[in-house]
């Protein structure tokens, strides 16, 4: 008999196929495998002695204020752990329960599922003032950038001819369809278009509905439709729309941004955004957390480390780190050193929930989750 300390972030199928437990059996454990964080903020007191209650007779564990037993506060922050197993018996009593319970039977009710794969988006940019130099490409050097690019089967392409840096101020639809005319032509007549999807970086309801009538698939629209006329195109190209969250925009994004509740309000935006997408009848969104758009340092780490948070929604979650500044805040660092710190946030950030990560640095990543995906596959 012998005996071995394992990484509990293995895949409980891969160890039960070792093991060869009934698979009825199977199934049922693998319900405990993981246990669930679900904070709660300002629980009515009465409510969190009947949700403790009821936690603790399935197994489960409620934190609260050490007064809620003695009735001394009327509300409290809470934090449910709890296995899905247990979630699941936990919801059919908190449905029978007032005090607000009802509402957090509806939330546990959602579906929080993690990705399997990535999919990573490569960027080009044909501007001149792009924050990162080395994503620049001219017009005369786009085509040989863009086949060493699609060598590399990316399953996104994202073109860009606008900045959208802090302070940044746009050019005008009429200068940046100057500079994307040629660039869609191109791609058009040449088929490009078949052999990724590509993606439109821009706002402008021109350059846009141009893009997606020369193949381009993908709406990237940093304003979080804030033109409504976006969700309609996107219907009538049959195109996917990326929802990103802003804080007012890239010339007046502020230095220390003000958030009372960052998850909450980027989750009604979301809520609120995606009700606009479905009346227009926009069949398949993306959601982007916007990291570095009126975000700061701090903010940005919370929404990377707490992205499952917006699962809740069943839309893929983008998240585009790759060398902000969020990096030099914790490490002193130029754009073109931050190679590391961008590796780093994309990784937690596939691991926290996001489906599709933009890149500047195509290889790089393809490396990092090629032994992220060996590494998650490995067995005993």
């Amino acid at each position: 008999m012998k005996f071995y300390k394992i990484n509990p972030d293995i895949d409980f199928n891969m160890i039960c196929s070792f093991i060869s437990p009934h698979r009825f059996g199977q199934k049922i454990m693998s319900q405990k495998t993981q246990i669930h964080f679900i904070l709660i903020k300002n629980l009515n007191a009465a409510a969190a002695n009947i949700l403790k209650q009821d936690a603790l007779r399935v197994g489960a564990e409620l934190v609260t204020h050490k007064e809620v037993i003695t009735a001394k506060i009327d509300h409290s922050n809470a934090l449910l752990m709890a296995t899905k197993e247990q979630i699941q018996k936990i919801i059919s009593k908190e449905k029978l329960q007032d005090f607000g319970l009802k509402k957090l039977a509806l939330f546990l009710e959602k579906d929080f599922l993690k990705p399997k794969k990535v999919e990573l988006m490569a960027v080009m940019n044909i501007n001149e003032d792009s924050f990162n130099a080395n994503s620049r490409v001219s017009e005369n050097e786009f085509e040989k950038k863009l086949n060493e690019i699609l060598a590399l089967n990316p399953d996104y392409i994202d073109i860009g001819a606008v900045s959208s840096r802090p302070g940044s101020c746009y050019c005008g639809k009429e200068e940046e369809f100057k500079r994307l005319k040629n660039i869609l032509d191109l791609i058009y007549a040449k088929k490009y278009y078949e052999k990724s999807i590509f993606s439109l970086d821009s706002f402008d309801e021109y350059c846009l509905e141009y893009a997606l009538s020369k193949g381009f698939k993908l709406i990237n629209d940093i304003t979080g439709l804030k033109n409504e006329n976006l969700a309609k195109l996107a219907n009538e190209y049959k195109a996917k729309y990326c929802l990103m969250h802003i804080q007012k925009d890239p010339s007046t994004m502020q230095d220390n941004p003000y958030y009372e509740d960052i998850l909450d309000e980027i989750s009604l935006f979301f809520k609120e955004k995606l009700e606009i997408l479905d009346k227009y009848g926009v069949k398949e969104s993306i959601l982007d957390v916007g990291i570095g758009f009126g975000k700061s340092a701090e903010h940005n780490m919370i929404l990377i480390k707490h992205l499952e948070h917006f699962l809740q929604f069943g839309k893929p979650l983008l998240v585009g780190a790759s060398r902000k500044s969020v990096i030099n805040a914790y490490f002193s660092s130029e754009v073109k050193d931050r190679l590391a710190g961008t590796l780093y946030l994309h990784l937690k950030a596939f691991e926290n929930g996001a489906s599709i990560i933009r890149v500047h640095d195509l290889y790089e990543h393809q490396q990092l989750f090629a032994l992220a995906n060996a590494m998650r596959n490995i067995g005993i």
